[in-house]
């Protein structure tokens, strides 16, 4: 289903421009569709790696071939999953999730196509009207605003190869008004640099953390931006989005279902979601799977007001959230733990004084003997991602028993 729905959108797109790379090359849709049919047959899973065209050209082929298609970041290591690929997978997302454990989620053709879908209805997207694409597209958030609506709508994608504020004054200013998916701290960012302008902005977006009201009211108040709040799972895609024109009465509200989507709040508080984006399942079970059977128990604490809009009140989950990034404390502590230069360690989430960032990575370690905490630091930045590397640091004697807690 979803090649084929590419082929429609070639065919009423064909001359038009579907992609500005990083470093400005322009491709329309028929030259991509060129070039996938250059491609050799594949026959397995394919790997789409982030940066540039070549991103794009993976997905399509893997989906042309029948294949799964795993995107991940450009420097990533190579995927693993547990287990068989179930039949008719298409996609695998990778995501800590907010149990903190990475984990694989497959889906199938229709719920890629339905998550599509949805948002692009929701948030009123169009062949006239480019994305920008400033987020992650290894992840569920730009994964689905950004490259389904290209495949899928013919909505064109200016690539941005770094979000600094200049950078997206220069792509707003000539490509025309767009549709901007962010998280947080790059609207703080902008809004401090002065780049944000009614006129260029289709559509402004936040999502990946909650976004602070004090945040949400500046932009409107000093730029005319009205930032639309939007909450989606890598399970389950986009689950409800703030339609408001004006700034939200909450800093909880997340905003109204989208329509298909149906959202229970059980009697512990937790969200339950169900719709036909809802994923096939993970990439092996644990005890505490709240996915099957077309819904999702998220982790995430929620209720409605008196409007029926949603609201966010906590979570129950460990993965950490830093700025929209979601970090396995798991896969940290492994991380620093195979250094060899630690003899305990515990990492956990704390609170950062940056609203924006909302959380920051903070590890409470054991160190072996002669071992300085900037040898393990440095360590750190070379096993892991710069935004998974810990900013709190606490050291403690060998005796420190609150980390085998």
């Amino acid at each position: 289903m979803l090649y084929p729905r590419w082929l429609e959108t070639v065919g009423r797109h064909s001359g038009r421009r579907a992609l500005v790379t990083e470093e400005g090359c322009v491709f329309t849709f028929g030259e991509l569709a060129d070039r996938v049919d250059g491609m050799g047959r594949v026959e397995g899973p394919v790997v789409a790696r982030t940066g540039g065209v070549g991103f794009f050209l993976e997905v399509l082929r893997g989906w042309r071939d029948g294949q799964l298609v795993i995107p991940v970041e450009r420097d990533a290591a190579e995927p693993r999953w547990q287990g068989p690929v179930p039949e008719g997978a298409v996609l695998m997302k990778h995501t800590p999730g907010a149990s903190g454990i990475p984990r694989g989620i497959f889906f199938n053709d229709r719920q890629v196509e339905a998550d599509g879908d949805r948002l692009v209805a929701a948030m009123g997207m169009r062949a006239e009207v480019g994305n920008l694409g400033v987020v992650s597209m290894a992840h569920s958030y730009g994964f689905s605003n950004l490259v389904l609506p290209m495949i899928l709508h013919g909505v064109p994608l200016w690539l941005a190869a770094v979000p600094f504020p200049r950078v997206v004054e220069g792509i707003l200013r000539e490509g025309g008004p767009m549709v901007v998916p962010a998280v947080p701290p790059m609207w703080r960012a902008w809004l401090r640099a002065g780049v944000l302008r009614r006129g260029e902005m289709a559509l402004a977006v936040s999502a990946g953390a909650p976004l602070p009201l004090a945040l949400e009211r500046a932009v409107y108040e000093e730029c005319g931006v009205k930032v639309h709040n939007f909450y989606g799972a890598s399970e389950c895609g986009g689950i409800a989005f703030d339609f408001s024109e004006e700034p939200r009465g909450s800093e909880t509200e997340l905003g109204t279902v989208l329509d298909g989507v149906e959202v229970r709040v059980g009697s512990d508080g937790r969200i339950r979601v169900e719709s036909d984006g809802v994923a096939m399942g993970y990439d092996g079970t644990r005890g505490d799977d709240g996915l099957g059977d077309g819904g999702y128990l998220t982790r995430d604490l929620g209720f409605f007001d008196g409007e029926g809009r949603l609201h966010l009140s906590g979570t129950t989950g460990g993965a950490i959230n830093v700025a929209g990034r979601k970090i396995s404390p798991a896969k940290v502590e492994a991380a620093l733990m195979g250094t060899g230069l630690v003899e305990l360690v515990r990492v956990h989430g704390v609170a950062s004084i940056d609203a924006e960032r909302h959380q920051e990575i903070a590890v409470e370690v054991v160190l072996r003997g002669g071992v300085s905490l900037e040898e393990v630091k440095q360590a750190a930045g070379r096993c892991l991602e710069a935004w998974e590397v810990p900013r709190i640091w606490e050291v403690f004697g060998v005796d420190a028993e609150r980390l085998r807690c």
